[in-house]
């Protein structure tokens, strides 16, 4: 079946409209595509420019037989929260896909000082604790109803209120997992940070 998604127009034109409603914009100048390239990095993707352009007919001297890799399509699925085209193609619904207007703040992992205290919560009541033991890199401490478990060391690029959390790795007992594991695909998660966030001016105490 996905193979016959990589040809077909219909589906990708939707994935399209769908990726636009995700990260709050329209594909139209080469800003667009290079913002959309930052954004799929964290799902772990790693899709050119030139490549996305392609996808949004953007070039008009490319093809109109042009078929995309099944690597960009479903690199876009995943930071739509879904693990491949035909989870989007069977569950997709345009209201669930959280819109960029909703969403809020965003914190780098990178400027969350060790020591922290991260709490995550996300339906169906879903809930962990993580605490911050070096740059960019966290320790669950406490993990409610999810996939995580305690001691599970992980990282994830960025925390962003009403929006997935994308972790880019997951080890447990010494082996790390390659799978990437999403909080709050549907509805987006919460949370909370007790400690120190750096910002460029000073260090400041989160407040949520």
């Amino acid at each position: 079946m996905s193979e016959k998604l990589v040809t077909d127009k219909a589906f990708i034109s939707k994935l399209c409209q769908a990726i636009e409603k995700r990260v709050g914009r329209k594909m139209i100048s080469p800003r667009d595509f290079d913002y959309l390239c930052e954004e799929l990095t964290k799902v772990g993707a790693r899709v050119s420019g030139s490549t996305l352009k392609r996808v949004w007919g953007y070039n008009r001297d490319i093809s109109s037989n042009y078929r995309p890799y099944r690597y960009t399509l479903v690199s876009m699925v995943k930071l739509l929260g879904f693990k491949d085209l035909e989870t989007f193609t069977n569950n997709y619904e345009e209201e669930e896909i959280p819109s960029a207007e909703f969403m809020g703040e965003t914190i780098m992992a990178e400027d969350i000082a060790p020591g922290s205290i991260v709490n995550l919560s996300w339906a169906p009541d879903r809930r962990c604790t993580l605490v911050c033991i070096e740059k960019a890199r966290f320790k669950v401490v406490h993990s409610e109803r999810g996939c995580l478990q305690s001691g599970d060391l992980v990282t994830f690029m960025s925390l962003t209120q009403n929006a997935p959390l994308y972790f880019s790795e997951v080890i447990r007992n010494d082996t790390t997992k390659t799978v990437i594991y999403t909080a709050g695909q549907r509805t987006g998660i919460r949370y909370h940070i007790r400690g120190i966030i750096n910002t460029e001016e000073d260090s400041v105490l989160s407040t949520d």
